[in-house]
């Protein structure tokens, strides 16, 4: 795949006019914002339902009539920030190009006006925008991981990827039970959240049958283990499941011939990360007759030996991002940081329009979930503005 390069980008693409370059399948720049409009109300609310189901699949319980309703709520406004990001590329590339500049640029073409229509992350609660922003971030470390290795400075490799993992997630963990002392609780989105340190003490207890009055659950300890093993199990294989299938919703056998036993990688994952963690916890807390939030180092740390089985680059990246949210959090609420600044607005339209211009100009190293999203999103739209580019480099070159 050709990278857009600045040199390239602006002998191929500078004195294009917006209909050449920005929205080839019409002249009228205001039929181009009309059309994107339309694709991306469908696009954008087709992303959301998916993202929406996974999060009430990851909460493992059933949601009340309200709940729903709220729910359903954040879904439309969701919907309206992933529309008017999307929409507006088109709209501010041609405003920008003839108000402000007199041809198309490197820097101002997608990085410019998807950092301006990142604003439109008020549409989300506050609670959501810090979520947002955690992806987004998550994403931008895995761009910058990807531009390293293709530049030949850094390797990846499953087993590195797990040992971060693994380090990320003892780090994380214990931050996150401190964090559950806190009134003013992170939100976070992680595959599970781990119980509050227990204040009970009692005697060591050998064995496993049971439950140390010590533990930070009720009942005994391997129902405990394995309840939450098979619950995560099922959610990570209902998830791939999921991506295999609606795809082919149309064709139902097709869609059912698709199912391979890879598609149990992701439940194993899930199942053991927090299977392991509980056994570790509870073998601590029956060991010493105590709880501590120390005890998700070591909990956490083997917990992340089943990244094995699913290795992911975001995944390995993102206790480092939900350790430095936290962290983040911690800063407000202390005064480190001015409750006044508009710090999660900013850093997200700065994450958006980095990556938006890395999927345009550097797809070879963009993270795939950004390629999907923008597909998704626009209904295929950014992929004939991407290709249009590429093409008039290759005539180039």
């Amino acid at each position: 795949m050709v990278e857009a390069s600045k040199l390239w980008f602006e002998k191929a693409c500078s004195s294009c006019s917006c209909s050449e370059l920005i929205h080839p399948w019409t002249y009228k720049c205001s039929d181009a914002t009309a059309t994107m409009l339309m694709s991306n109300i469908r696009g954008s609310y087709k992303f959301y339902a998916m993202v929406y189901l996974i999060q009430i699949l990851m909460k493992g319980k059933k949601l009340s009539k309200k709940e729903m309703v709220e729910q359903f709520k954040m879904y439309l406004k969701s919907g309206i920030f992933g529309l008017t990001v999307g929409s507006s590329f088109v709209t501010l590339n041609c405003i920008f190009r003839k108000l402000f500049f007199s041809e198309f640029s490197y820097y101002t073409t997608v990085l410019l006006p998807c950092t301006v229509s990142g604003l439109a992350v008020y549409f989300e609660p506050p609670y959501r925008r810090v979520m947002v922003l955690n992806l987004f971030v998550n994403l931008v470390f895995e761009y910058w991981v990807r531009t390293l290795e293709m530049k030949g400075w850094l390797r990846r490799s499953p087993g590195k990827e797990t040992m971060i993992f693994m380090l990320g997630s003892a780090v994380f963990f214990y931050f996150l039970r401190l964090d559950r002392e806190n009134k003013k609780r992170t939100p976070l989105f992680w595959f599970f959240t781990p119980p509050r340190v227990s204040k009970e003490v009692g005697e060591p207890v050998e064995g496993i049958k049971g439950r140390s009055a010590a533990c930070p659950h009720s009942g005994p300890c391997i129902n405990y283990v394995l309840k939450g093993t098979a619950q995560l199990f099922g959610v990570g294989c209902a998830m791939t499941m999921l991506r295999a299938i609606l795809p082919k919703i149309l064709t139902p056998t097709k869609a059912l011939k698709s199912l391979r036993f890879s598609h149990l990688k992701l439940g194993l994952f899930f199942g053991g990360y927090i299977g392991i963690y509980r056994l570790i916890v509870c073998l601590l807390c029956r060991a010493h007759g105590r709880d501590s939030a120390l005890y998700a180092l070591p909990a956490g740390f083997l917990s992340g030996l089943a990244f094995r089985a699913a290795p992911s680059t975001p995944i390995a990246l993102a206790p480092l991002t939900s350790t430095l949210q936290i962290l983040g959090s911690w800063g407000y609420q202390k005064g480190m940081i001015p409750a006044n600044l508009p710090l999660i607005e900013i850093l997200y339209c700065l994450c958006q329009g980095l990556l938006f211009h890395a999927r345009v100009m550097h797809e070879d190293v963009c993270p795939k979930y950004i390629i999907n999203l923008m597909h998704t999103v626009t209904s295929s739209k950014a992929d004939e503005i991407q290709a249009g580019f590429i093409q008039r480099i290759v005539k180039l070159i």
